[in-house]
Formats: C-alpha cells, structure tokens, sequence
C-alpha cells in the first residue's frame, strides 16, 4: 500500500467513516459492482435496518453551534464585499 494510501485510510477511520481498511474495500467494490451494472443484492428488511443503524452510528454526535451573528447575511457573504447588505 501506498504511503498516501494509508494516511487516506487511517483519517477515514479518524474521522469515523469506516472502521477498517476492509471496510474501504468493501465500498471500492459496491462502487464499481454499480458501474459493471452488477445487480444489488438481495437483502431483507431486518438486514436493510441494520446496516442503515450501523451507518448512522458510524457517524460523530458531536452537534457544532454556531453563533447567531455567524449565520447572518453579513456574515455569510463578508468576503464578497457585501455590507449591510449593499456592495
């Protein structure tokens, strides 16, 4: 494996996006099983269920807040010149 390769798959899994480096083989795969036209397999409901939790568990709880004044307008388009709404 490459030395890019790895840093890529161990922030993936920082990050919590995959647990493994398996993992990242796995989705390689369905990705390209989509592009040859492979049919998804098969799966039932409970199955269905339990990867959509396993997906949704793999994702960080952590909610940012951000200040009112960092959702204003002004705020937003600041770089662009735009103050109080005018250029």
């Amino acid at each position: 494996m490459k030395p890019e390769q790895e840093k890529i798959l161990n922030q993936a899994i920082e990050a919590g996006l995959i647990t493994s480096p398996e993992d990242a083989l796995d989705e390689g795969l369905r990705s390209i099983e989509v592009k040859l036209g492979y049919a998804p397999k098969e799966q039932s409901t409970e199955e269905w269920i339990a990867r959509f939790h396993a997906w949704v568990d793999s994702h960080g709880w952590q909610t940012v807040v951000l200040p009112d004044e960092a959702m204003s307008r002004d705020s937003i388009y600041a770089d662009c010149g735009l103050v109080d709404g005018k250029l």
